[in-house]
């Protein structure tokens, strides 16, 4: 199951979403990994505190993965490049939430859903990484914090 959700990674047709207080919002996200940790499976999640998602997961400490096809290329761009400050992503309607008991942000169009608990955080730490991977990634010096998210629920349709 992993290796095609890897590929939909790599090939960002993944969503995060969280929702704290009746706020919610997603974003589009290539960059995570699968892995077991503590003897649980996670999903570690690489997100920039200036973010607005990045807002919600720390507040709810929880998030939901939301792996959609190609056929929502349009959606997957509109919310990998619109910010949560500025606008309700979802009121555009590319895309619908759904509700499903132990999920906090399901999407209806997502064929896999995995909801997280967020058990740690981390910030990426600059003085370790090499510099030629800080000149690509973090001119800006907004690096990432990692969000340590406990699978709880896997749901495929």
């Amino acid at each position: 199951m992993y290796k095609s959700l890897l590929e939909d990674l790599r090939e960002g047709r993944v969503i995060l979403t969280s929702k704290a207080g009746n706020k919610v919002n997603g974003m589009t996200i290539g960059w995570g990994f699968f892995g077991i940790i503590w003897e649980e499976e996670y999903f570690i999640s690489a997100m920039r505190p200036q973010r607005f998602t990045w807002r919600l997961v720390k507040e709810s400490k929880r998030f939901t993965l939301n792996f959609l096809s190609e056929e929502y290329r349009e959606a997957l761009n509109y919310f990998g490049r619109v910010s949560g400050y500025q606008e309700n992503k979802f009121e555009k309607g590319l895309l619908h939430l759904d509700e499903l008991e132990g999920f906090t942000a399901p999407i209806k169009e997502a064929h896999t859903l995995i909801e997280c608990s967020v058990t740690f955080a981390s910030n990426v730490e600059p003085f370790v990484l090499p510099v030629e991977i800080i000149d690509k990634f973090y001119k800006d010096h907004g690096f990432h914090t990692l969000f340590f998210g406990k699978i709880e629920k896997v749901l495929q349709r």
